[in-house]
Order: structure tokens, then sequence, then C-alpha cells
């Protein structure tokens, strides 16, 4: 069997690996938010590290998914952003109520911002940006407690 497809998807592999581990975390006894923070970021300077691995050209599904050095590139910078998105906004991250599930959020706009910058055709970039801009919508309304917070007006 040849597992070379592995190569081309390994980032957005890693998102989606670690959005299981927020969600099984989510559903088993929970973390404290400053672990459940470190873990993230650690897990996320594995997947930066992955970014700026190997990267090969190619294709997969039938043209719809492209792999090169230049989308692993601009991947890591995406990857970095978020890095630096939970290092800055850390204490307000702490306070949070609901931090697994605006991890999820966020790494799932991540993971759909990483497949728009691989897609091959129409499709595939709809779907990636469904997959990016459903979560930041949900992110917006993300304080509860605040009705600034909230579309209504």
């Amino acid at each position: 069997m040849n597992y070379d497809w592995i190569i081309g998807l390994k980032s957005e592999l890693f998102t989606t690996l670690i959005i299981v581990v927020l969600l099984l975390i989510k559903l088993g006894k929970g973390m404290r938010n400053g672990s459940l923070l470190q873990i993230t970021q650690l897990l996320l300077l594995v997947n930066l590290a992955l970014a700026f691995g190997w990267n090969g050209n190619g294709y997969l599904f039938g043209n719809m998914f492209q792999a090169s050095q230049l989308f692993g590139f601009e991947k890591a910078i995406l990857i970095t952003g978020v890095y630096l998105l939970i290092l800055v906004n850390h204490q307000w991250l702490e306070k949070q109520q609901h931090l697994p599930e605006f991890l999820v959020l966020m790494l799932s706009a991540l993971l759909g911002m990483q497949t728009m910058i691989s897609s091959g055709n129409f499709l595939m970039l709809y779907l990636s940006l469904e997959l990016a801009t459903i979560p930041v919508a949900a992110m917006a309304n993300f304080d509860l407690d605040k009705k600034r917070s909230s579309q209504l007006r």
C-alpha cells in the first residue's frame, strides 16, 4: 500500500487530530483551562513543525487537493497565527467557561483555511470556505453573558 497521500495532508490531519483530542477531553472529566491551553499550544507547535517539514508536490482526490512547498509554508503561517492568538489572549481564554468549544471552533476555522490554501477546484474552495466561516461566525457570538456579543441590535 502506498501512503504518500499522508504527506500531502499531514497538516490537515494533525489539525483534525487536535480537534478530536479537545473533543475527547471535553467529553471526559474535563481539565483546567490553563492545562488545556498548554496542551493545545504544544500540539500546535508540533503541527507547525510538521508544516515546515518535508512538503512534496502532488495532487489528491482527483486534483481537488494540491500540495506543494509553498502551500506548506502558507499553512505554517496560519498555524503560527493561531498559536500567537492563543498566546496573546491567554488571560482572557483562561477565564472562559466553555474553553474547549472555543478552541475547537478556532481550530475548525484553521482547518478550513488550510484546505482553502490547497483547494484545486471550486467545489473544494467552497467546502473549505464554509468550513472556515461558520466557526468564525460562532466565535463572534461567543461571549454569552454580554449583549454586545449577540448579533441582535
